[in-house]
C-alpha cells in the first residue's frame, strides 16, 4: 500500500515537471470547456455519446480561438504571440479528459425520462383562445 501511495504522489509530480506551465494551463482549459461543452450537450438532450462529440469540439474551438487570439495581438498590439499548434493540441487534450469523465458521468447517472402517457395517439388542438 506504501508503495501505491508513493507511486501516486510520484507520478504526477514527475510529469508536472516535464510539461511547461503553458500547456498545463491549455490542458486545464480543454478539460473545462470539455466537461461544460459535453453537459451543455446532455441538456439539448442528446445521447451521451453525442454530447462528449460536442464537449471535445468546444475543446478544440476554444483552443484555436485562443491562438486566433493570440495572432490578433500581434497583429494589432505588435505584442509577439506566435500561432502554436502544440497549444491547440494540449487545449484538445484537455478536452478530451473532461469530456471523457462526462461521458462516464453521463453513461452511470443519467436517467431516462419516464412517459406516463402516450400523447401522439391522442387527438390535440393547438391555439388561441380568446374571451370577448
Amino acid at each position: 500500500m506504501k508503495k501505491l501511495l508513493f507511486l501516486l504522489l510520484l507520478v504526477p509530480a514527475i510529469c508536472q515537471a516535464q510539461i511547461p506551465v503553458d500547456k498545463q494551463y491549455h490542458i486545464g482549459a480543454g478539460a473545462f470547456f470539455g466537461v461544460w461543452g459535453t453537459f451543455m450537450g446532455n441538456s439539448l438532450e442528446l445521447s451521451p455519446e453525442k454530447s462528449a462529440l460536442v464537449g471535445l469540439g468546444c475543446a478544440v474551438a476554444a483552443g484555436v480561438g485562443k491562438e486566433l487570439w493570440d495572432v490578433s495581438e500581434q497583429w494589432f498590439f505588435g505584442i509577439e504571440h506566435p500561432f502554436d499548434c502544440k497549444d491547440i493540441a494540449a487545449t484538445a487534450a484537455g478536452g478530451v479528459v473532461g469530456a471523457g469523465l462526462s461521458y462516464v458521468a453521463l453513461k452511470v447517472f443519467k436517467k431516462e425520462i419516464p412517459v406516463y402517457a402516450d400523447v401522439s395517439k391522442k387527438k390535440t388542438e393547438v391555439g388561441v383562445k380568446f374571451n370577448f
